[in-house]
């Protein structure tokens, strides 16, 4: 075999992804931009928050910074629907986008949402994360947390709220309403 070329200055691909342990917790938007949806008609808001408080804060920032691959990437990333006319289930994405507001407003007393997705930056919301199973290219099973609802920040310091359950390979059905989508970055923070 051929030797590769600075094949010693390489850095190799390992180390494993440490996970946001399944639960609730209060986060504050870091930046949220208004994107198109790639399949579909309509856009979504693409919501990119971190942990702001207790043992697990700046969590997602602390991930980003020991990521030492070129294809850096923020895992504390929610897309929510921006609700579409044309579409047939209008009026759900009307009901889901308004709770959205709602748990934003409530949590961020003095805020009223002006239909400005900038003004999100820096506002509090509560965050649901599940355990999600994954299968890689090689058939690999591993298991991951993502974010699974936006919440009022007073329902996370209640406690009444409920982790989903795990969503495993086998039981796709339990697929959450809102996929996170996580996106590339270079070497500064995304926002």
């Amino acid at each position: 075999m051929k030797p590769i070329n600075n094949f010693d200055s390489v850095k190799g691909a390992g180390g494993s992804i440490e996970n946001l342990p399944a639960g609730g917790y209060v986060c504050e938007i870091k930046k949220c931009t208004e994107e198109a949806n790639k399949n579909t008609k309509g856009s979504h808001l693409t919501i990119q928050f971190d942990v702001c408080e207790g043992e697990n804060a700046d969590f997602f920032a602390r991930d980003w910074k020991s990521q030492d691959r070129e294809d850096k990437f923020w895992r504390g990333v929610v897309n929510q629907n921006v609700p579409d006319e044309s579409s047939p289930k209008y009026d759900m994405q009307c009901r889901f986008f308004k709770s959205f507001v709602m748990n934003v407003e409530d949590s961020n007393p003095g805020y009223h949402w002006a239909w400005d997705e900038t003004t999100l930056k820096g506002k509090k919301i509560g965050v649901i994360f599940g355990e999600v199973e994954k299968q890689s290219s090689r058939g690999t099973i591993y298991t991951i947390t993502r974010a699974d609802s936006i919440v009022s920040v007073a329902t996370i310091l209640s406690g009444k709220y409920k982790v989903p359950a795990p969503r495993t390979i086998s039981n796709t059905s339990l697929a959450p309403a809102q996929a996170a989508n996580y996106g590339g970055y270079a070497d500064e923070l995304p926002f």
